[in-house]
């Protein structure tokens, strides 16, 4: 076998990937970790994995499923690093810094947009993950082939997840 070869196929694949999917693997990053130089460091994980998996690249799944699997085992092992390196996972202050020319309506969207990443940034690591999958717009069969969960189970998960979203985004008032 020629790895000259091989390895100008697995460039072409990594290329084709990162053209079609670094904005996907930039927003993806973002939801499993807060310190933009962190961040940094993951999308560059998530990269060379990408490029590293393309050696071993059957093709019995669609690309894109293969991008969001590849990010999703890296993104986890991230996960995994940082608990036991005592980086804390727990909710962080939301500040909101307005200039006088700010648009109101786009503040209040990053500022809902930031508790909805800060409550998916709370969850457990699958829990998390699923959750992340689902934003970028996959269904419940391409999460599972992600996750290793069944169909049915990530459509259960994420049904549950968005209640409790839901419910901390807008809690109940409370009866007079």
């Amino acid at each position: 076998m020629n790895t000259g070869t091989d390895r100008s196929r697995q460039d072409a694949r990594y290329r084709e990937a990162a053209a079609a999917h670094a904005r996907d693997l930039a927003r993806f990053a973002a939801g499993y970790e807060r310190d933009p130089a962190r961040r940094r460091d993951l999308i560059q994980d998530m990269h060379v994995a990408l490029w590293r998996s393309f050696a071993g690249f059957d093709e019995r799944c669609s690309l894109r499923t293969w991008v969001y699997r590849v990010a999703h085992n890296v993104g986890a092992s991230h996960v995994q690093r940082s608990l036991r390196d005592g980086n804390s996972l727990a909710l962080d202050a939301v500040a909101a810094r307005a200039d006088d020319g700010a648009d109101p309506a786009h503040i209040d969207r990053a500022l809902d947009l930031a508790r909805v990443m800060s409550l998916v940034h709370a969850l457990a690591p699958l829990d998390r993950e699923v959750m992340l999958l689902y934003l970028e717009g996959l269904d419940a069969a391409a999460i599972g082939e992600i996750a290793g969960l069944s169909a049915r189970n990530v459509a259960t998960k994420v049904h549950r997840i968005k209640a409790l979203l839901a419910q901390r985004i807008n809690p109940p008032e409370p009866s007079p």
